[in-house]
């Protein structure tokens, strides 16, 4: 009988103990999901960029207001124009035409401004390319289609001369024209494994309407790029963000699920994965022979295995794209909040 009054008192025991842990377990869960759930301050904006031409020289900017189809600040806007091949309408940007990024450009009073090395300048009149309405069907990746305005033949001649090929076409896409590269629902690919099957409305980005890299990233980049061999002239330039971030920790940006800046609210969609375009020099306009800084980073920022690195393969990781959740306009100097993921990847 003592036996059996034992072993109640064991088994009652070992529930109250399994209770405790689970109780504890869940409220330490609760708590961190709570954290990661609160807005903290990470940092300030250190640059802002908008590049109007797809690949050209950036344009510095003090502010500029973020819209679902990305910066725009009076009259640019971010990647509002493309170059294309005029026979088959292929997207041409530096990853095949280097030079691309030393055209330089900027838009005010609905005139486009275009200028090259060695050249004058274009000039082109957007109200004249409105008037005038010819659309050509541009191919962007993965096969989709996007309509732009025909830019003139002016500029057709100068991008056509400066990259040294035939009848290649400048495109001016208008909100409201014909695109496959529309808005998706909100998606959190770090928990579906699989990054976003659509885009969030944009003009001729990439993947999404912002790009966001880190100052602290960059610093450990270049610690580890000096750790063996010294190599020149690979800068923040190389990896073309629109937002520059700095006063959080190096890789911070791979663990962001949210970002505040003033009244601007963005959503982190996906980790950015580097292409040959980093290669490019951002002076020379010329692809570095040793082709870095893409060796260099995927000897330590490949995607973990798994799902992600079947969607990544061997391209590494650096900086972030986001999508618009409020708009808002932004400036150099303003503190960054932001929401954190449970994880990194």
């Amino acid at each position: 009988m003592l036996e059996i009054d034992t072993n109640k008192k064991i088994l009652v025991g070992c529930l109250a103990s399994s209770f405790l842990v689970y109780h504890t377990a869940r409220r330490l869960y609760s708590f961190l999901n709570s954290k990661s759930n609160e807005w903290v301050p990470i940092g300030v904006v250190k640059n802002l960029h908008i590049y109007p031409i797809k690949s050209c020289k950036p344009v510095d900017v003090f502010a500029f207001k973020c819209t679902k189809l990305g910066p725009i600040m009076g009259d640019l806007e971010d990647r509002a124009f493309m170059l294309v091949d005029g026979d088959t309408g292929r997207f041409v940007t530096a990853r095949q035409k280097p030079k691309l990024v030393n055209l330089e450009c900027f838009m005010e009073n609905e005139t486009l401004k275009v200028t090259v090395p060695g050249k004058p300048s274009v000039h082109v009149d957007m109200k004249q390319v409105m008037a005038n309405g010819k659309t050509i069907r541009a191919i962007m990746f993965r096969e989709q289609k996007i309509d732009g305005l025909d830019c003139g033949d002016e500029i057709a001649q100068l991008l056509s001369e400066f990259i040294e090929e035939p009848n290649h076409r400048l495109l001016y896409h208008k909100p409201g024209m014909y695109t496959e590269r529309s808005c998706v629902p909100k998606k959190e690919w770090w928990n579906n494994n699989s990054l976003p099957e659509g885009k969030y409305d944009s003009q001729f980005t990439d993947m999404a309407p912002f790009h966001i890299c880190t100052t602290a990233s960059m610093a450990a980049f270049n610690e580890k790029m000096n750790e063996k061999e010294m190599i020149s002239k690979i800068s923040m330039r190389n990896f073309r963000p629109s937002i520059e971030v700095s006063g959080c920790p190096a890789w911070d940006e791979d663990k962001w699920a949210e970002l505040r800046i003033g009244d601007a609210h963005l959503e982190v969609v996906a980790s950015c994965a580097r292409c040959v375009l980093t290669t490019v020099d951002p002076e020379e306009g010329t692809m570095n022979k040793d082709n870095q800084p893409l060796k260099k980073l995927r000897e330590f920022r490949i995607a973990p295995d798994g799902p992600m690195r079947k969607t990544y393969l061997d391209s590494p990781i650096f900086g972030v794209y986001a999508g618009l959740v409020g708009a808002g306009y932004v400036h150099v100097g303003q503190t960054v909040w932001a929401k954190y993921k449970p994880c990194a990847f």
